[in-house]
């Protein structure tokens, strides 16, 4: 009779995480810190914030978007948008297995980086 351990050795040929497997791990790092440098960019690129203290001192802010930074954030954003639909793309071919689970973090990041390019284009 066959064991339990011997059937799971002869239906698992997988010898440990291949080079696709570990794709996916990097892919991710990589749109985050795409992701990352996004919120940075962002956070010059939007208008400046108008306070009481601000008008009462009638120092001049900007009040619309830098034109230049947010061509260099949809960069950003197209680019993690890009690296988590291909990762997605590689994980939903690699998905054969029990063991196999879709990278919850890489649906999040797709569905941030496309709703804030969809803010974007609304707001400039």
């Amino acid at each position: 009779m066959i064991t339990e351990q011997e059937k799971s050795e002869k239906y698992e040929r997988r010898q440990g995480p291949d080079i696709l497997c570990r794709a996916f791990g990097w892919l991710a790092v990589l749109g985050w810190i795409l992701f990352i440098a996004g919120m940075v960019v962002a956070h010059y690129a939007s208008p400046e914030l108008d306070t009481g203290l601000v008008r009462y001192w009638g120092i001049e802010i900007r009040s619309d978007w830098h034109p230049q930074l947010t061509v260099y954030l949809q960069y950003l954003l197209w680019a993690v948008a890009l690296v988590s639909g291909l990762s997605l793309l590689l994980n939903r071919l690699r998905l054969r297995r029990r063991g196999d689970h879709l990278h919850f973090n890489i649906v999040i990041l797709l569905l941030s980086s496309i709703g804030l390019l969809l803010y974007l284009y609304r707001q400039v």
